[in-house]
């Protein structure tokens, strides 16, 4: 199922990302809050500038090499040593990334770990538009052919942008490619948007569901959305029935998560830009 949504992605101009990357000198080993103003009263303003610090000159080159590379996968473990997995500066690598290069996907289960998957939806900017595609299992049997589709879409990117997909998405879509026993890589810069919005909103929300964020950071509320809880029952009634009806709230509900997916990701980049 491919749709086109009218919506684009905001990110933080290169630029900014880099400065604020690369003056935040708390990323070099032994460097803490006092040191850092200590060395910046002595004229060492950015991480470039500690490349000749007799003290710190290794660790700052060592750093640049990476980021001289854009070798963001390596930059935000590089970050995530130092500061939690929430803070700007970790999503603050997705200014080093073009719009083009994220890949935002979802996905809608029969339950919990080892049960199929049973609809991957991918999503990908191009302008102003993002486009979705859904890969829905007409059968059970046909997780193995969707995965397969659904790896040849990802392998299209160079970073993913999901909602808890460090802690389910991905780990979902690992094991059930070693329950098939299809072996790939798909290792990406990851940003995970839960735990972004957390930081970002904690005072603002009552939690941090999609379809609360939806509202109170948007104003939408969605209308005969179906829960995801009750994503695998509506599928088996299908599965019973043969009835396509069952099907059409999951291909929604999917497809407004990715919409509300990129929306969040745009808005972070406005607060934190």
């Amino acid at each position: 199922i491919k749709t086109q949504s009218e919506i684009g992605l905001n990110t933080i101009n290169s630029h900014v990302a880099e400065r604020r990357i690369l003056s935040d000198l708390k990323l070099i080993y032994g460097i803490g809050e006092t040191t850092e103003q200590k060395l910046k009263e002595e004229g060492y303003e950015t991480i470039e500038d500690l490349t000749e610090h007799p003290r710190f000159g290794i660790e700052a080159r060592k750093f640049l090499e990476l980021f001289n590379m854009r070798n963001t996968f390596s930059l935000i473990d590089w970050i995530m040593h130092w500061f939690p997995k929430s803070h700007p500066l970790v999503f603050c690598c997705s200014g080093l990334h073009k719009p083009e290069d994220f890949i935002l996907f979802d996905l809608e289960t029969m339950g919990l770990f080892t049960r199929p998957i049973i609809l991957f939806g991918v999503a990908r900017v191009s302008g102003d538009s993002i486009f979705i595609e859904q890969y829905l299992l007409r059968d059970i049997r046909e997780e193995p052919a969707a995965l397969m589709n659904f790896l040849n879409r990802v392998r299209e990117g160079k970073a993913f942008i999901t909602f808890n997909g460090l802690t389910f998405d991905l780990p979902y879509v690992k094991e059930r490619l070693a329950y098939y026993r299809i072996s790939c890589d798909i290792e990406k810069p990851h940003f995970d948007m839960l735990h972004f919005s957390r930081r970002a909103w904690k005072k603002q929300v009552p939690d941090f569901r999609l379809n609360t964020l939806e509202k109170y950071l948007f104003g939408i509320e969605r209308k005969e959305d179906i829960p995801g809880a009750l994503v695998p029952d509506f599928y088996d009634t299908y599965l019973k029935t043969k009835n396509i009806g069952p099907l059409i709230p999951i291909i929604k509900h999917n497809k407004q998560d990715l919409i509300t997916l990129a929306n969040i990701f745009s808005k972070l980049h406005e607060q934190w830009g």
